[in-house]
């Protein structure tokens, strides 16, 4: 064990985990983990006959055919919690500020030797009885201030035969187990065994290798927790976001009904005064007919009862003229009432009330998100840092020319770099891929039935190629169609996918026309975002795409001379980039990717140049001009970064160029 790795020694290791004791007679799973036998005796006791669980891990245990006797005996345990207790009181926050006590005297007295052969910790007075008696002078003891315990604890062998108590200097292959040399003169004899020493080197080697793999698989799951933790953070943030806005939107309706009522309320008053200015008028035009009929009856009955004949006579003809006219008004009024008036109702909407209001508040939507294994496949990101550099790109070579030729290109619209350092170059109008080596040299190409547009390299050595239709292809290292991915749901019939990527959690993201897909390994749509339009979020007909180490897309529009950044869940976050030609503008980017920094590289193409975003959008600087490196005609059509440091950059109408400098 090296020095420095000393504070990693833990309880884990220096205590049984089920009586959390010093550890007696230790005993080693086959999953690593090691207890007392007597704790794992009495463990076996309560359990299944022959059934045995890991206490740490649950991992069931295969007993051997004598129990827990027979397993394996950790003699490191002991050398580990001595060596521990060697180190200075600053390696060791733990380490007792009285210093160790001696483990023989029962005074309690401070150590200040230890005996390599006993294992024990002694005081000055000990140390004196021990080196009295004639069976302990051959015992090498070591003065604990002189710092030399350690390093003879390190080198001491502890692992001793269980059957003959001797150290175990050879391995058996025969049997995959150490031996002592009693035991290579009788048990073993007739095996293969050797010298320890050269058991070990050879297991060592290939013990160190599998060790760098799982040190490898221990950091993804490592990162894996973290992609967990984020995605339960955001899950919580998503939530109490959606309940603020079912809330505002229930509040809104709640405002937006009391409007309607109220407007409803003001006018049934309107009507109502109406009404009743109606009814007065009519009220007041029967009262006066009722007087007019009554002041005719009155004198008619006057004239009848109390006036002479020649009385009568003289007021016949204006009498019987009123009572006609009187008589007949009266009828008509009768006849013309229910035209004249109206009745009220209140029409409330069809349907279930509650319903209606389910309607208005809306619904809550589940978008599937991937939860992929650690070992997922991504994109190939060089690690390669481009956008913090201040020193100049220069030009290396250029392999190519416009043509339909072996090596030639006829509008190379995309690069990408596979993990074993080729360069792949779409070849669009000669329908084709063509694969260049690290230096520019040709080594194959791949015919196409389609125009591509995009392509993306895998770390499994798969190819993602966009341009036919709503279709990605999905090539293996050979260039083989293997599948074909068909992505749904796209806004417009026409159009074909465009830009593609692979983030860090195996996702793939396209474009087709306006929209980005987020789709999962086998191709399901998990996510879609993105409406036709200028806005801020907004995005045009033309987008390539691509992600950084934190899983965020970067969309390259085209259309609207912008990079438009989102999160994984494809929430709007910034943009950068406007139209014009000063630092820090765009005009018509064609292309963008990432570098080991997650700096922002971008071939603005009709300003002839090459420039960088920071990853938070800042403009950092052009790395490629038009004066300093003659990005004239042509124009930047696709970037790549090699293993090796190259920026390369595919032009129109046709050759691909190598830069170094970074």
């Amino acid at each position: 064990m090296a020095s420095n790795a000393i504070s990693d020694i833990t309880d884990e290791f220096l205590v049984c985990q089920v009586c959390l004791e010093d550890f007696k007679q230790p005993k080693m799973l086959p999953c690593l983990h090691t207890f007392c036998q007597p704790c794992l005796e009495k463990l076996l006791a309560t359990e299944p006959v022959g059934k045995l669980d890991c206490p740490t891990c649950r991992q069931d245990v295969p007993l051997p055919r004598n129990g827990v006797q027979e397993l394996k005996s950790n003699f490191l345990v002991g050398k580990l919690r001595d060596i521990l207790q060697q180190q200075p009181k600053g390696e060791i926050s733990e380490a007792p500020e009285d210093g160790i006590p001696c483990t023989v005297c029962e005074v309690g007295n401070k150590a200040q030797f230890y005996c390599l052969e006993c294992t024990d910790y002694l005081c000055q007075t000990c140390n004196d009885m021990h080196g009295r008696f004639k069976a302990n002078r051959s015992h090498k003891v070591q003065d604990l201030q002189s710092g030399k315990a350690a390093a003879e604890l390190r080198a001491r062998e502890t692992s001793k035969c269980e059957d003959h108590h001797e150290l175990n200097k050879f391995y058996c292959d025969t049997c995959h187990r150490v031996i002592c040399l009693h035991c290579v003169v009788t048990a073993h004899k007739d095996h293969q065994y050797v010298e320890i020493e050269k058991a070990a080197e050879r297991e060592g080697a290939k013990v160190k290798a599998k060790l760098a793999t799982v040190k490898n698989t221990a950091d993804l799951r490592e990162k894996w927790i973290e992609e967990l933790q984020s995605v339960k953070d955001e899950w919580s943030a998503q939530v109490q976001r959606t309940e603020e806005q079912i809330r505002k939107q229930v509040n809104s309706i709640i405002e937006a009904a009391k409007k309607v009522g109220n407007d409803r309320i003001v006018q049934l008053r309107a009507m109502n005064a109406a009404r009743e200015k109606q009814m007065e008028a009519a009220m007041e035009a029967a009262e006066m007919d009722l007087a007019s009929a009554r002041s005719c009856v009155q004198f008619t009955d006057n004239v009848l009862e109390y006036g002479s004949p020649a009385e009568l006579m003289s007021v016949a003809g204006e009498l019987t003229g009123r009572l006609d006219q009187t008589a007949e008004y009266k009828n008509t009024e009768k006849s013309e009432l229910p035209k004249n008036f109206v009745n009220l109702t209140f029409d409330p909407p069809t349907g279930e009330l509650e319903q209606e209001v389910a309607r208005l508040v809306g619904g809550i939507n589940q978008v599937k998100t991937p939860l992929c294994s650690p070992q997922k496949i991504t994109q190939v990101r060089p690690n390669v840092v481009i956008g913090n550099g201040g020193s100049s790109l220069k030009h290396v070579k250029t392999v190519g020319k416009k043509g339909c030729g072996v090596g030639q290109f006829a509008f190379p619209s995309s690069l990408a770099v596979t993990a074993e350092g080729d360069i792949v170059v779409a070849d669009y109008s000669n329908l084709r891929l063509q694969f260049l080596d690290k230096d520019g040299s040709f080594k194959r190409k791949v015919d196409l039935r389609f125009k591509p547009l995009y392509v993306a390299a895998l770390t499994n050595g798969e190819l993602l190629v966009t341009g036919d239709g709503h279709r990605i292809h999905v090539l293996d290292k050979q260039g083989r169609e293997s599948r074909v991915i068909q992505v749904t749901g796209a806004a417009q019939r026409g159009g074909a996918t465009r830009g593609v990527a692979v983030d860090g959690l195996g996702r793939v993201i396209v474009t087709i026309e306006h929209q980005v897909f987020v789709l999962s390994p086998s191709g399901d749509v998990m996510l879609k975002f993105g409406d036709k339009g200028q806005g801020q979020q907004q995005l045009g007909s033309y987008l390539r795409v691509t992600v950084n180490s934190s899983n965020q897309i970067i969309v390259n529009d085209c259309d609207n001379n912008n990079l438009k950044i989102f999160d994984p869940t494809g929430r709007y976050l910034f943009t950068c980039g406007s139209r014009g030609s000063e630092p820090g503008q765009l005009y018509s980017p064609w292309s963008v990717i990432t570098d080991g920094e997650d700096n922002i590289i971008v071939a603005d193409f009709k300003n002839f140049r090459v420039s960088v975003f920071s990853r938070d959008g800042t403009f950092i600087r052009h790395v490629l001009t038009r004066e300093e490196h003659g990005l004239d005609r042509p124009l930047p059509l696709g970037l790549a970064l090699t293993l090796d440091g190259h920026l390369v950059v595919s032009e129109y109408p046709g050759c691909i160029k190598f830069f170094h400098g970074i």
